[in-house]
């Protein structure tokens, strides 16, 4: 097993870039920039971490890909507000790094020991089903959790410009 995986566009992230130059010839890292040799799937199967970093957009489905197929979601950010950041403690069972321990980033994950790698995981099983869609929606899936998002800013004001 891998200990972490990315797969993205380098250009548009000057951190992308900086995991790219530090651990592209790493053998426990993976990390794509462009065509994968495996199945963006098996990418995530065979890691313990999956790694979001921040691109042009403001939020890709990595988070969810990675909850989706098991693997540990970390997230290489300043300032990101996390989905159900509300309702979901992401401490536990994610691994929340910011930019400035990039470089750092390979000992972080090797400090996590097993016992608290196996708590993110057992955790991570249990949040699963708030990231999933259905059809018809299921009691506490993404479609409830997101209405609960927006039932909860009801009451926000927003400013006026004069």
């Amino acid at each position: 097993m891998r200990l972490a995986f990315f797969a993205g566009r380098l250009q548009n992230s000057r951190i992308r870039q900086l995991l790219m130059s530090m651990w592209e010839n790493d053998t426990s890292i993976d990390i794509f920039p462009g065509n994968l040799r495996n199945s963006y799937e098996e990418g995530f199967r065979k890691s313990k971490y999956c790694l979001h970093v921040k691109g042009y957009e403001v939020n890709t489905a990595r988070i969810s890909d990675a909850i989706h197929f098991g693997c540990v979601p970390v997230i290489i950010s300043d300032h990101y507000e996390l989905p159900f950041a509300n309702v979901l403690d992401w401490s536990k069972f994610s691994v929340i790094i910011h930019h400035d321990d990039v470089q750092n980033l390979k000992a972080i994950l090797l400090a996590i020991s097993e016992k608290m790698y196996a708590s993110f995981l057992a955790n991570l099983r249990q949040v699963r089903k708030h990231f999933q869609w259905h059809t018809s929606p299921q009691d506490y899936d993404s479609f409830h959790m997101t209405l609960y998002q927006l039932w909860l800013r009801r009451g926000l004001q927003f400013s006026t410009l004069p």
